[in-house]
């Protein structure tokens, strides 16, 4: 997105996260956000699959899954979200929510579990959440109350939340899940449907593990071929680029096909080996970045670049090129 889009976009978060009460039935009436090319409502509420449900609120998305024994919820994203949330579970079905399954620690997707630890969920989470959590509380997020190191599986009834580490990516503890018997798989940030090559939003990677993507990415499609699954759900609405004008658009894209994890691990095993290229052909490492641009390397298959990011990744990935991290 452009900067101008972005603040849009921030500004229409600011406003739709007035209570509702303020707000004349908006959540019943269709909005047209800054960038896209249909109206939506402020959350929304899809069946994916036989018990498998995704829920929207803004720009972000989460899952649960109904079972005859109770409810499992992913991220619960922020106490007016699962406010939300938990009405639209009450509408699917009466047994209470006993798991809420954290994806990551960043606030901006763990916040709000209280209204479901309050009727007795059990909170779970990656190891490394737990230790983040301690370290840099927030008052809207609650502390899991099961942690694990590589695997950990969520069942009720005939349905279950797998969860997968498989070391530091978009957070330190970012685990993958896989929702049975969907067999389809929660990725949140890493890879956003529907397109692979998307440009980051940030392109400083201030929230990447850069030195670890390309193994985290490859463990993630072993996974994918392992288990046959066809379909990634995103955490976000999807980002895209219009081909002719190249600016940015905002799509629903509550899923991809799993193939989008593949278009990952390429745009992160190329950009990485962009500046290490540079470098091994001479390049002085302060001019790198600047080499790169001006050869428009990439440009013509990143979805929505832009020469400014591209400068900013290349710096990052040129310290990486260096000194390992």
């Amino acid at each position: 997105m452009t900067m101008k889009t972005q603040a849009l976009v921030l500004l229409a978060g600011l406003l739709l996260s007035l209570p509702v009460t303020a707000r004349t039935p908006a959540d019943e009436v269709p909005l047209l956000m800054p960038g896209t090319r249909f109206p939506f409502k402020l959350w929304e509420t899809e069946q994916l699959a036989a018990g498998l449900y995704a829920f929207r609120h803004s720009f972000y998305r989460t899952i649960f899954l109904v079972t005859d024994d109770g409810v499992i919820v992913a991220d619960p994203l922020n106490d007016e979200a699962a406010a939300v949330m938990r009405k639209e579970i009450s509408a699917i079905t009466d047994q209470p929510v006993k798991y809420v399954a954290y994806s990551h620690s960043h606030w901006d997707h763990a916040s709000g579990g209280q209204i479901f630890k309050a009727e007795g969920a059990q909170v779970v989470a990656q190891a490394g959440c737990a230790a983040n959590m301690r370290e840099n509380p927030h008052p809207n997020v609650v502390p899991p109350d099961v942690t694990f190191d590589d695997y950990h599986q969520i069942s009720l009834g005939d349905h279950s939340l797998e969860m997968f580490y498989f070391g530091p990516s978009h957070d330190n503890c970012l685990a993958v899940i896989v929702a049975n018997p969907a067999n389809m798989l929660f990725l949140v940030d890493v890879s956003n449907p529907p397109d692979g090559w998307a440009m980051f939003y940030n392109p400083a990677l201030s929230e990447e593990r850069p030195w670890h993507m390309v193994k985290f990415l490859t463990r993630v499609t072993e996974l994918i071929d392992e288990r046959g699954i066809e379909t990634i759900i995103g955490g976000h609405m999807g980002g895209s680029f219009d081909p002719v004008t190249n600016r940015p658009t905002i799509v629903k894209a509550t899923s991809a096909p799993a193939t989008i994890v593949r278009d990952r691990l390429a745009f992160w095993t190329a950009i990485i080996e962009l500046p290490r290229a540079e470098l091994a052909a001479g390049t002085p490492p302060e001019e790198v970045p600047d080499r790169i641009v001006e050869k428009g390397l990439l440009a013509d298959r990143i979805s929505g670049y832009d020469p400014k990011k591209m400068h900013i990744l290349m710096r990052r990935l040129t310290s990486l090129a260096i000194t390992g991290e």
